[in-house]
């Protein structure tokens, strides 16, 4: 409490939550804080993402890319835009040199990745709807609104935090045109 209190007064804190009680000195009567925000703190590790199925999902924000509906995880896949059966007469490389890797990987619900089966795109007239990246950054924490806003969470939940809305099964909302959602 005593760092928390320095930070406050020195003003390279603000108090989001203080409690009803009170810390005096002779010159200063301060409300406890019980959570505070550090101004300016930018030091978050950025660490190489991992490659995974999972993180390919949320690099795609949970949207088929063949598509753009929106699904909860357990409707998602994760499929190759150039499939296993042609990686090598296309690109000249074996499987072990790119096949799986964040370029070659997407989002992709079981109805679209079953649907273009081993072909490629331009086969059966689909494109992605955005390239596959390998991504610099990813969120500490993805959280759902109604847990983050239950918990109390929401205020503190700016940096470093993902907050995605809980999609009910069979729903399917469309991805928003820039393809990001209020986080």
């Amino acid at each position: 409490m005593k760092e928390a209190i320095c930070l406050l007064t020195s003003e390279k804190a603000i108090s989001v939550i203080e409690e009803d009680r009170f810390v005096r000195s002779p010159s200063l009567s301060i409300r406890i804080p019980s959570v505070i925000s550090v101004v300016g703190y930018s030091s978050f590790p950025r660490k190489k993402v991992a490659f995974s199925k999972l993180n390919v999902i949320y690099r795609d924000d949970m949207a088929c890319q063949y598509c753009g509906r929106r699904y909860s995880m357990r409707e998602l896949t994760v499929d190759h835009v150039i499939p296993r059966s042609r990686w090598e007469s296309i690109t000249g490389k074996g499987l072990t040199d790119g096949f799986a890797s964040w370029k070659n990987l997407v989002c992709a619900c079981r109805w679209c990745n079953s649907r273009k089966g081993n072909r490629l795109m331009k086969e059966i007239g689909w494109a992605l709807l955005r390239e596959p990246f390998e991504p610099e950054y990813m969120p500490h924490l993805v959280i759902s609104h109604d847990k983050a806003e239950k918990k109390g969470w929401l205020p503190f939940c700016s940096v470093n935090v993902k907050i995605i809305d809980l999609i009910p099964d069979g729903a399917c909302p469309p991805l928003s045109h820039a393809g990001a959602r209020v986080v």
